[in-house]
């Protein structure tokens, strides 16, 4: 039983040498000397040695090599054989160090040129297999009856290709962090990533002004300021433009929703150009219209997130789990109470806000606070402790509802905006309580 068992065992551990001892009697020639011997793949023969890849996958290391017949090569761009890089590129593209036998199970692999090319059944993107799984001394050989093309990915298509239109691009190249980096790519999306893949629009060049100019006046600055105004505007219409799934062009949907949850609508008609990419695929856009209405987010202000107070009482502030038996969801406010100081404030900070007409909105639970039944006031400050914009409201007890504040005006973008949760003008400690669970402010649009 023993000696059976360790012969099971070694069995095993030695299968992929039995198994091509047993059915491949070419299990002892390396990849590149596999290639070499078919003689419809030697256009790829001479690829390989011009690009110096004859020498990789001829070593020790386990590859599978996709290998274009040389029909597939008859059309080859005489420009990526006489680039080194290019050639390099192209040819790399057909060499995984991953081992891949046909499955139908999808696969993103990556190549030995830091591409992916997407992997499923007997297809690599559009080649077929048309011979699989020829096992080698390193590795397998598949044949493929199409070249895979080593194509650019979304970031060096803005930066290098003819194609890409000079407005978007000039506005995606021009962002800069305090250090130096790109601020789309770190802020937005890294369109240089090769492992995901992505659906991106770019708009042609009137596609672009046409859009710039309808969202110029929510980001008027009071300063004046031009040039601040048209990067905040850019960087509103370019931030929705890119989408994290690969929409084909027959499955491109009305609307897609963007990482900034705007809705997106695409007319197909609309589509002048598609290129597909290492990492995804572009459409040049002669138009791609988005309504303000989907472009611009109620604001939601939790109340215990308050980032800065008129004086330090936290001493007397109440973060509170309670449940709201209107929403029928928990929830978690703050409560300052005997603070003893006159329009005492709580503060939060909103980035980026744009200049127009809001509603405002509260959920404020006054649940008789120390045994008090009686109402109290706060304020709702925008830009300032004690701005006129919106007037104190009165908070009645045991109200879980969302009770309506008002309506104000922004005149101007604000790269940051102050809002303030200020108590009354009084030292009682039952009329200068604040509390709030959230505060909702919402785009008139």
């Amino acid at each position: 039983m023993i000696v059976w068992l360790v012969s099971g065992l070694l069995q095993g551990c030695n299968k992929w040498k039995d198994h091509n001892a047993i059915t491949d009697p070419e299990v002892n020639k390396n990849l590149f000397q596999q290639v070499q011997e078919v003689p419809e793949l030697s256009r790829f023969t001479e690829l390989l040695i011009r690009s110096g890849y004859d020498q990789v996958i001829a070593s020790s290391q386990n590859y599978t090599v996709f290998a274009p017949v040389n029909a597939a090569l008859a059309s080859l761009d005489p420009a990526i054989e006489s680039d080194p890089v290019k050639l390099r590129l192209f040819v790399g593209n057909h060499i995984t160090n991953q081992l891949y036998t046909v499955t139908n199970k999808a696969v993103r692999l990556l190549m030995i040129n830091n591409k992916y090319n997407n992997v499923q059944g007997n297809s690599i993107e559009e080649a077929t297999i048309t011979t699989a799984n020829r096992y080698g001394k390193n590795g397998l050989l598949q044949i493929i009856d199409k070249m895979v093309p080593g194509l650019s990915n979304a970031w060096e298509f803005v930066n290098n290709d003819p194609r890409m239109p000079a407005r978007q691009k000039k506005y995606l190249l021009s962002q800069k962090d305090s250090v130096g980096n790109n601020a789309y790519l770190t802020g937005v999306v890294d369109l240089r990533d090769e492992k995901r893949q992505f659906t991106f629009f770019v708009l042609a060049d009137t596609a672009w002004d046409t859009e710039v100019n309808k969202y110029k006046p929510f980001f008027v600055l009071e300063s004046g300021n031009t040039d601040s105004t048209m990067n905040a505007t850019s960087q509103v219409v370019a931030r929705d433009l890119v989408f994290d799934t690969v929409y084909q062009p027959a499955a491109i949907p009305d609307t897609i929703l963007s990482g900034f949850n705007t809705k997106v609508g695409i007319d197909k008609s609309a589509i002048a150009q598609t290129v597909k990419l290492s990492n995804g695929i572009v459409y040049i856009m002669r138009k791609l219209s988005v309504l303000p209405k989907h472009k611009f987010q109620p604001y939601v202000i939790q109340g215990e997130a308050y980032q800065f107070y008129s004086n330090d009482r936290r001493n007397v502030t109440y973060i509170r789990d309670k449940f709201n038996p209107v929403t029928g969801k928990d929830m978690r406010d703050v409560l300052v109470w005997d603070h003893n100081i006159t329009q005492f404030y709580l503060g939060y900070r909103l980035q980026q806000v744009p200049a127009m007409k809001y509603k405002a909105w509260w959920v404020a639970l006054h649940d008789n606070i120390n045994s008090n039944t009686g109402n109290f006031k706060q304020l709702l400050g925008i830009g300032t402790p004690t701005s006129t914009k919106l007037g104190y409201t009165t908070v009645t007890p045991n109200n879980f509802n969302e009770v309506y504040l008002g309506e104000f005006t922004l005149d101007f973008y604000s790269t940051s905006l102050n809002v303030y949760l200020t108590a009354d003008n009084s030292t009682n400690d039952d009329a200068n309580k604040i509390t709030v669970d959230y505060i909702r402010l919402e785009p008139v649009l």
